[in-house]
């Protein structure tokens, strides 16, 4: 198991501790004594009280990384809570949309003002300086619905409530600021990272490569750092996806090589996900011989993570291995029944990472020209497009 992967069952571990302390020891004297003076059903009421906890505590993280995006000298450019939010177009006007996140309740995504001033850390302080407001909110009703229940018991489940929406905030915001990576995106683990001037400046290079990439704007060179892990990959990737995006697989070989070469020093999310794009893309443009033999001995974990169909890269290698090595007309089509739950995912990669699909399947469907895909065109139609429909 590696590091990160341990410290994510570790993170899980601390917020079910949270929920089964508070739900024993603060919450079970309250149902047990006060169960005939509440207000409401107390299943109700403790629905109402963790989807009020989720709500509120997504809602303050996100405003803490708006506010502390504008300290910090950004402009946002994605901002979703719970899937709901704005994105900023090419002309700079805002539009809601309805989005997947890459966070626990939510993304704000960002580019710097200035690569060598605009300062991320206010991006993390905010939403910790919202969580003291709140709690110190939530004590203050706890204290006082505690008083008011001398007189009153029904107060107790008012009481109640508020302890669940802190259980709710102690839980969140553990995860938030955990400080290492998981598999969703956190604050955490930025914050030992961005503590020194070059790796801040590293970090506002990559935000804006990436913009820079999603919108299709010419960019300066990126570094590619050879030493990877998980924070370096991500500046890596933007090159990678640059050289995918020109079909210049060679050079995105070595440095998807790059991140297979530091295996130790990555999440294993991170390291299949560099076997996945290398399998594919031996697939696509290596001699057939090659590229099969390459599959074929692969470790059988790297197999389990392509056939799981979770990632845009991890489909496009399920749809060659299953057109080209298995020769199999279901499980190719099982591979593009996920392909659009996967692109969903890719984020601002997607036209990239549809493109690079759409290779795939012109070559399986080369090699295959009695299989139809006919009713699978509109996975490649411009997001404008599906939107007019």
């Amino acid at each position: 198991m590696k590091k990160n992967d341990a410290m994510g069952y570790v993170a899980y571990g601390l917020m079910i501790a949270i929920g089964l302390i508070v739900g024993f020891i603060v919450l079970r004297p309250v149902f047990s004594t006060y169960y005939n003076y509440a207000p409401l059903p107390p299943v109700v009421i403790v629905l109402l009280a963790l989807l009020g906890g989720i709500l509120i505590n997504a809602l303050l993280i996100e405003l803490g990384h708006l506010l502390g995006a504008k300290v910090g000298k950004y402009t946002v450019v994605k901002s979703i809570c719970l899937g709901v939010g704005f994105k900023r177009t090419k002309d700079g006007k805002k539009k809601m949309t309805f989005s997947n996140f890459d966070g626990l309740t939510g993304e704000t995504i960002v580019i710097p003002n200035d690569i060598k001033k605009s300062n991320p850390r206010h991006m993390i302080y905010f939403p910790l300086l919202f969580l003291l407001i709140e709690v110190i909110g939530l004590v203050a009703g706890m204290i006082a619905f505690k008083t008011l229940a001398a007189s009153e018991q029904s107060y107790w489940w008012w009481y109640s409530f508020l302890v669940i929406i802190l259980a709710m905030a102690g839980m969140i915001y553990l995860y938030d600021i955990f400080p290492f990576p998981l598999d969703s995106k956190n604050d955490g683990y930025l914050l030992p990272i961005l503590t020194n001037d070059t790796n801040k400046e590293a970090y506002n290079q990559m935000l804006q490569s990436e913009y820079n990439l999603s919108m299709g704007l010419p960019e300066e060179n990126t570094p590619v750092y050879d030493s990877v892990t998980d924070f370096t990959v991500k500046i890596n990737n933007v090159t990678l996806f640059k050289k995918l995006q020109a079909k210049d697989y060679d050079g995105a070989l070595d440095i998807i090589e790059k991140t297979i070469a530091s295996k130790k020093n990555v999440s294993s999310g991170v390291y299949n996900e560099a076997m996945a794009q290398k399998c594919a893309i031996y697939l696509l443009k290596k001699p057939l011989g090659e590229a099969k033999q390459y599959y074929i001995d692969m470790p059988l974990d790297d197999k389990k993570y392509i056939a799981s169909l979770s990632t845009s890269a991890s489909v496009r290698a399920y749809l060659l291995i299953s057109g080209l090595v298995e020769e199999s007309y279901s499980e190719s089509e099982e591979a593009l029944n996920k392909a659009d739950q996967a692109l969903r995912h890719s984020g601002d990669k997607r036209p990239i990472e549809t493109a690079l699909l759409k290779d795939a399947l012109d070559k399986v469907a080369e090699a295959h020209k009695d299989w139809d895909f006919t009713s699978y065109a509109p996975l490649f139609e411009s997001e404008d497009k599906k939107e007019t429909k």
